[in-house]
C-alpha cells in the first residue's frame, strides 16, 4: 500500500469561521481511491463547531473521494487515530436526512469500509450527524446522532478487513454454539493476523 499526499494551494477561506485566512488543499492517494478537498459550505459551521476531536490526531473537512478519477461519494469529515478512520456525513436539517435514503446510507459507509482498507486502517465507522434530530437511532447500518450530541460523542469502531470482519463472525458463530475448541481455533488464527497487520 502506497500513500500520497498532495498540498495544493487553494483559495482564502477559513472552515471554522467566516474571516478569510489562506489555506491549503490536501490530496491522498491510495491506489485507487483518492481523496480531495472541497468548497466549505456553511449551513457545515454548527457541525464543526461541535465536533468531538480530543480523541483523534486530525480531521479533514469536505472531502470528496474518487475511484478511478471518478468522485463516488463525498464526506464531510473524516477523522482518524493511527489505527482507524471516522467518516461523518452531516445533514442540516431533518428534513435534509430523511431525503437521504436508506441505500444511499448503506452505499457510504460501505464506501467508507473500503476506502479505509485502501489506506491501510484495520478499522472505520461512519456516522450520520443531523441538526434538529432529538435522539440517537441507526439507520442503514450507520449510528445517526443529534447534532447536540456529537460533542460527546465516542466512536465506536468496525474491522476494516473483510477477513477479520468474517472470523469475528464465526467466533461468535462457534461461541454461541457452544464449539469453544473451534472458536479458540479461530481466535487464534485472528491474532495471527493481526499481529501480521502490525
Amino acid at each position: 500500500m502506497r500513500v500520497v499526499l498532495f498540498l495544493c494551494p487553494a483559495g482564502k477561506e477559513n472552515p471554522l469561521t467566516a474571516d478569510a485566512t489562506l489555506t491549503s488543499m490536501i490530496e491522498l492517494r491510495s491506489d485507487p481511491y483518492v481523496l480531495k478537498s472541497r468548497t466549505v459550505q456553511e449551513t457545515e459551521l454548527d457541525f464543526r463547531l461541535n465536533l468531538n476531536l480530543s480523541w483523534c490526531r486530525g480531521v479533514l473537512f469536505n472531502v470528496v473521494a474518487q475511484k478511478n478519477s471518478v468522485a463516488i461519494v463525498e464526506y464531510d469529515a473524516i477523522l482518524w487515530t493511527d489505527e482507524a478512520l471516522m467518516f461523518i456525513e452531516y445533514k442540516d436539517s431533518v428534513a435534509a436526512y430523511k431525503n437521504l435514503s436508506t441505500r444511499r446510507i448503506q452505499q457510504i459507509g460501505s464506501f467508507a469500509k473500503n476506502i479505509a482498507a485502501g489506506l491501510g486502517y484495520k478499522a472505520y465507522t461512519f456516522v450520520v450527524v443531523v441538526n434538529g434530530l432529538t435522539e440517537q437511532t441507526t439507520r442503514g447500518g450507520a449510528v445517526v446522532i443529534p447534532l447536540f450530541l456529537l460533542g460527546s460523542y465516542e466512536p465506536s469502531f468496525s474491522s476494516a478487513i473483510t477477513e477479520l470482519e468474517m472470523i469475528e463472525k464465526l467466533i461468535e458463530k462457534y461461541t454461541k454454539g457452544g464449539n469453544s475448541e473451534v472458536a479458540g481455533d479461530f481466535e487464534k488464527l485472528k491474532t495471527i493476523i493481526e499481529t501480521g497487520l502490525s
